[in-house]
């Protein structure tokens, strides 16, 4: 696992190292790729090509996670009228739903950033989100990079995995919905094989959404079925609150004694 964690390491910065000639630097980070998923040009042209692929949005759930990448299908989905779910940073604050008729006329683009989720978007408890949604039909991710064979690394803390398998436990993530990473032509590796890399508790992704192209993976191995606590920390359970809730749901148990080599996604 040493081995496969220092090629996630070296290919990141590989994939960094040709993003920057396209990417958008963050407010926050400048150009510090292993603290955010950078926009990038071309990336209001995958949100189209996703949209057009997925059909009338505002009756399809959507789960879409905090990337800079992922501001355009935000601000595509505002405008059509579709609510969805987005995590906040690090999953530290939960939850947030954002239903458009929140939003004034002709702040869509604001609403789509953080900022704006912040300002526009309402917490939404575990309970409350198994209670009133339905499956969600798509989760969109940005990555660090992506492999021809769909597995997808973010920035090395294994957030998204954990949203999918918080999910998975409470029945809104399952085999039907479609897990489409959306990335630049340059994140794309087809020179890696992803399925030798993976561990179990990955998520190897349905499809690849960039500015040029739409790319289906094929025979994709079962998502993980819920949380591997043995992967995580008291630290980490206690950081997040959704994760806290259904730790003492599952009778708290133990954390920690799983050897892993660090974290992947």
């Amino acid at each position: 696992m040493a081995d496969d964690a220092g090629l996630r390491d070296e290919t990141r910065e590989r994939v960094w190292s040709d993003l920057r000639a396209v990417a958008r630097p963050d407010s926050r980070f400048a150009w510090d790729f292993s603290s955010f998923i950078a926009d990038y040009e071309g990336s209001d042209a995958g949100a189209t090509r996703l949209l057009e692929r997925a059909g009338e949005p505002a009756s399809t759930q959507w789960f879409i996670t905090p990337d800079n990448n992922l501001d355009p299908l935000r601000e595509r989905l505002i405008e059509a009228g579709a609510s969805f779910v987005m995590p906040t940073y690090g999953i530290r604050r939960g939850f947030l739903r954002l239903d458009p008729s929140a939003v004034p006329a002709g702040q869509a683009a604001f609403a789509s950033t953080l900022d704006g989720m912040n300002r526009f978007g309402e917490r939404i408890p575990l309970s409350e989100m198994e209670d009133s949604l339905e499956p969600f039909e798509y989760m969109v991710t940005g990555a660090s990079f992506v492999t021809g064979d769909g597995l997808r690394m973010g920035k090395g803390h294994g957030y998204f995995d954990l949203e999918w398998a918080m999910l998975r436990e409470i029945g809104l993530a399952g085999d039907p919905t479609a897990v489409v990473a959306m990335v630049h032509d340059v994140q794309v590796l087809d020179d890696v094989h992803g399925r030798e890399l993976a561990a179990d508790h990955d998520t190897i992704v349905d499809e690849i959404v960039t500015p040029t192209t739409r790319i289906e993976i094929e025979d994709s191995p079962p998502k993980p079925a819920g949380i591997r606590w043995a992967l995580l920390d008291r630290d980490e359970v206690d950081e997040m609150p959704p994760l806290r809730t259904l730790w003492e749901r599952a009778g708290s148990p133990n954390l920690g004694e799983e050897p892993t080599g660090g974290t992947s996604g």
